[in-house]
């Protein structure tokens, strides 16, 4: 999906009167719709990446990066 700007359109009173404002309604209604599924979708998809990556992790694992902390 890309980005584009948009600028206002003046739209004639005789066509807020006609049904093609119902048209212009339901066209951007189903955009959104789409545009929310995909967003939903990603975010499902890295909540899922997250969850693996922090099951896969070991608490208890020493690593050579850490130090043990001694009193001195």
């Amino acid at each position: 999906m890309s980005t584009t700007t948009h600028t206002a359109v003046a739209i004639p009173l005789g066509l807020l009167e006609s049904k093609t404002i119902t048209v212009l309604v339901d066209s951007f209604q189903a955009a959104f719709v789409a545009a929310y599924g995909e967003e939903k979708q990603r975010k499902q998809i890295a909540k899922a990446r997250l969850l693996a990556t922090l099951r896969g992790l070991d608490e208890f694992r020493h690593s050579e990066h850490e130090r043990e902390y001694r009193p001195a």
